[in-house]
């Protein structure tokens, strides 16, 4: 992204910041994604009974009151928890596949004859590439927001950054970055330490 200096089609990299990524996982969405990827019901009813085995009670004055049992979120620091989220996350991955595939996202060229990338995901930190236009942003946001509407996964666009190619055009820039509602201090530009694009 950094070295692209020529060539009239530009692009960019959206590193995405998921609101309490594990704590918002809909318990019944890992459940189905489970089935649809062919798990054993047997391990789905036990991955299902350690998830939903949780319950939770307020101290009022040193005693517990209340019963409350969640139906999100999975334990941070249960060593299962980051490969049930990963499992979740492949349904992303296989959006914006299937958008590579069909021609709604373009995937940024490694090389002239190299492959492209369109995203890359380790545990709950997920960079998606497409080209810099408006089409291809909407293509994308359609994408973030199903996802989040299955999921229970929420885009935290306050700490979402944006990079763009150097051969992306200003008035692109700020195009995507005003459909985007992401601060103009997040940008690219801020991240190297030059001017923002926008006051």
């Amino acid at each position: 992204m950094n070295t692209r200096l020529k060539g009239k089609k530009g692009f960019m990299a959206v590193k995405l910041d998921m609101s309490k990524a594990y704590d918002r996982v809909e318990l019944r969405f890992l459940e189905a994604v489970m089935r649809k990827m062919g798990f054993d019901e047997r391990w789905i009813r036990l991955v299902m009974m350690c998830v939903s085995s949780v319950h939770y009670a307020i101290l009022i004055n040193g005693e517990p009151c209340g019963d409350i049992t969640p139906t999100r979120g999975l334990r941070q620091g249960d060593p299962i928890s980051p490969y049930l989220f990963l499992i979740c996350a492949e349904v992303l991955s296989s959006m914006v596949t299937r958008a590579n595939r069909d021609g709604l996202l373009s995937g940024v060229p490694t090389s002239r004859r190299g492959p492209k990338i369109s995203h890359l995901f380790f545990a709950d930190d997920s960079l998606l590439f497409c080209m810099t236009t408006h089409a291809q942003w909407s293509n994308l946001s359609a994408i973030l927001w199903t996802y989040e509407e299955a999921s229970g996964q929420k885009t935290n666009n306050n700490k979402t950054t944006i990079f763009f190619s150097k051969n992306t055009p200003m008035g692109e820039k700020e195009t995507i970055i005003e459909f985007a509602g992401i601060p103009a201090t997040y940008t690219y530009e801020k991240y190297l330490g030059l001017p923002a694009l926008a006051g």
